[in-house]
Formats: structure tokens, C-alpha cells, sequence
């Protein structure tokens, strides 16, 4: 059988990437560094995944996997050694600690089998960090020769994820996921996985990801943020709200609009990429999920200030984009910390002064200005 190493045992970890190794057969470790992840796997020794496809729903109890915590003695290190496929569904913050302990196991492997060769797949919806990533695990090696090693052996690919998958809490162990669209994988790869589905290997990945993140991130996180500000739980009840549904549309053409001019696709090549069939008694996905860590998604290149840069670039009204940014920047939900820390500094510094830190802009810029006055407006609402 083949062996899989996932790093990051969360939602997406378990609910994805544990559920689809497992129908394919293959032997599964996952390696987490919070111990109630693990301790909560390894109670039962199994976790439920609800899967929801085009055509069914149905159950699957996955079991038969070794689930490790990031432990000074490496319990993990015999299966990493044993394994030529790497998973790592984290956050973008969460790679640089994960690189910095796997090095020793790259290190290891150096030692006793250099002719070895490793995949390692990063399913993370920040886009254009692959270098950093792969400095991460290079610069933490022992040697030059390991690091030599390294840059002929291990490859380091990102991913488009196009699979929502949810739970209570990231160790809860019954989750729910739909299984409608592949993940797609930058090619060239080193590991054989053409028994999995959902893997899709492709070439000019960086660039679907950045029209995938533009195109279906944008108007599902400005769906969060104006639907949390409505008053609502899922995104299938906000987007039935006339105005929730206005400025969702408001902001998929802009970013249309936008991508057309940019990239050197067809309307028909982004309606493939962002076309998601609609799975069966689809679950409500949760608006706090959607919407969560503010911080990054108001960043200056991300879902929503990429797309306000090429609208600049090519004189494309962005109004609608500017106000689901204000929708963000009051997103104050307390169990989301990115949310708690962009409330605490608009208390102390004003809601200018804090726009224009996150999205990197100065104060008197005029994204600034469009999304201080649609900032306003929204409060006006509110106190109505």
C-alpha cells in the first residue's frame, strides 16, 4: 500500500485530504501540533466524515490511520521515512513552524536513503508563497549537503482547494464535506497518486489560483461578512438576502471584469474554474468558517485588494468590492482573534488609520476613502 504523511489533522486535514486517501487505500498518518487533534483521533481510533456528492449523501468511517502530535522524540519520524507523499493542509502562518520541525526528518531521510524522492502538496488558499514555503524547509536543513540534496529531490507544489469541509471545531471528529470538484495540483510532481481521485495535476496553477481565490473567495467571503452583519449563521441563508445577494453580484463582475483584462483566459475557461456543481442536501457552510482571520483576507494581494488593483489598472468601478471590505473591517465576531485585533485597533486608532495598515495603503489613498465611507454608511444602517 502507499503511504501518505498529512500535516495538519483540522478540518480540511481530516474531512479532505484523510477521507480521500482513504477510499484510495492508501496508509494514512496525520501529524498535528496541538494534542487534543491527536488525542481525539486516537480515542476512538476512527472519525465520520458526512460526504455530499452530486448524486448522494452517505456516511464514511475512516479508521486503519497512525495520528501523531509534534513531540520532541519525532514519533512521526518511521512514517515520514516511509512515505513519498507530503499533505499539508495548514494556514499560511502555520508553515514556517511545520517546515522547521519536518527538517530533521529531511535530514534523516538524507542520512539513510538519499535516493529517495518527496512530493510535498500545500493546500492553502494564499497564493504566490510556494517560494517562501520551500525556503522554509531548505534553510532549516543540517547541511549544504542535505540542502543539495534537497533541491534535487524534494518538490514543493501548491494547490487550488475547491472542497468545503467543516466541522465544530478543528478536533472535532465528526465532520461533513462535499465531494463535487478535484483539487488541483502544479505540476511537475515526483509522487504517483493517479489512483486517488479528486487530484487533479495541472500546469500554470499559479495563475488559476489567483482567479479562483478572485473569483469564488471574493464574493463567498464578502457573502460572510455582509450575511454576519445581517444577522445570519450559513451562507445559504445570507445569499438569499436581496442585499447580501446585490453585493455579491456587485463584486463577481467587477472581479470578472477585472480577470478578463489581467490574464489570458476566456469567460468560458473562468466559468470551468469557478463552476462548483451543486451537491446534494448541500450543508449550510458556516458563515464563521467562511469568514475567518479578517487580516489575511483584507491583505494587499489577497481575494479582495488583488482584485482592487487590477480594477485601478484597467478603470473598472469597484464600489461593491470597496464595501464588502467594509463589511470586513466590521466583521467583530469574538471567537475569531484576526476579528477581535482589527476591532481593538479601530477603537484605538480609528477605522482610517486601521483601513489603511491592513490593506497597506496610505491614509488619504482613495480605497482608503471608499472604504471609510461605505464603512460609515454601514454603521448608519446599524444604528437605524
Amino acid at each position: 500500500m502507499k503511504n501518505v504523511l498529512i500535516v495538519g489533522a483540522g478540518r480540511l486535514g481530516k474531512g479532505f485530504v484523510g477521507e480521500t486517501f482513504f477510499n484510495a487505500g492508501w496508509n494514512i498518518t496525520f501529524l498535528d501540533s496541538d494534542p487534543r487533534v491527536i488525542d481525539e483521533l486516537n480515542k476512538e481510533g476512527h472519525f465520520d466524515v458526512r460526504v455530499h456528492t452530486t448524486d448522494d449523501v452517505f456516511m464514511n468511517k475512516i479508521d486503519g490511520y497512525k495520528a501523531f502530535v509534534t513531540d520532541e522524540e519525532y514519533s512521526v519520524m518511521d512514517s515520514f521515512l516511509n512515505t513519498d507523499l507530503v499533505m499539508l493542509p495548514l494556514y499560511p502562518e502555520d508553515f514556517e513552524a511545520s517546515a522547521k520541525y519536518l527538517a530533521k526528518c529531511f535530514d534523516k531521510q538524507y542520512e539513510v536513503n538519499p535516493e529517495g524522492k518527496k512530493t510535498l502538496i500545500c493546500l492553502t488558499n494564499k497564493n504566490h508563497i510556494i517560494d517562501q514555503i520551500t525556503a522554509y524547509f531548505r534553510d532549516n536543513l543540517g547541511s549544504e549537503e542535505a540542502k543539495n540534496w534537497f533541491d534535487k529531490n524534494v518538490v514543493v507544489r501548491d494547490s487550488i482547494v475547491r472542497r468545503s469541509t467543516d466541522a465544530e471545531t478543528a478536533y472535532s471528529t465528526d465532520l461533513v464535506t462535499t465531494a463535487v470538484a478535484a483539487l488541483i495540483i502544479q505540476g511537475p510532481v515526483y509522487s504517483d497518486f493517479s489512483d486517488v481521485k479528486w487530484l487533479d495535476v495541472r500546469e500554470n496553477v499559479e495563475m488559476l489560483k489567483d482567479i479562483k481565490v478572485f473569483t469564488i473567495n471574493g464574493p463567498h467571503a464578502a457573502t460572510a461578512y455582509y450575511g454576519y452583519l445581517k444577522g445570519y449563521d450559513d451562507i445559504v441563508t445570507a445569499q438569499a438576502d436581496p442585499d447580501v445577494a446585490a453585493l455579491i453580484k456587485a463584486v463577481h463582475d467587477a472581479t470578472v471584469h477585472a480577470v478578463l483584462f489581467e490574464y489570458p483566459v476566456t469567460r468560458e475557461e473562468i466559468r470551468e474554474l469557478e463552476y462548483l456543481p451543486k451537491a446534494k442536501n448541500e450543508m449550510p457552510d458556516a458563515i464563521y468558517r467562511v469568514a475567518y482571520d479578517p487580516i489575511r483576507k483584507v491583505g494587499p494581494q489577497d481575494r479582495f485588494m488583488g482584485v482592487i488593483r487590477l480594477c485601478q489598472k484597467y478603470d473598472i468601478n469597484y464600489d461593491g468590492i470597496a464595501k464588502a471590505l467594509a463589511c470586513a473591517f466590521a466583521y467583530s465576531e469574538p471567537e475569531d482573534e484576526s476579528a477581535v485585533t482589527i476591532q481593538k485597533d479601530i477603537a484605538a486608532d480609528g477605522v482610517r488609520a486601521t483601513v489603511a495598515k491592513y490593506i497597506n495603503r496610505a491614509a488619504d489613498d482613495e480605497v482608503v476613502d471608499k472604504i471609510v465611507t461605505a464603512y460609515q454608511q454601514l454603521q448608519e444602517e446599524k444604528a437605524k
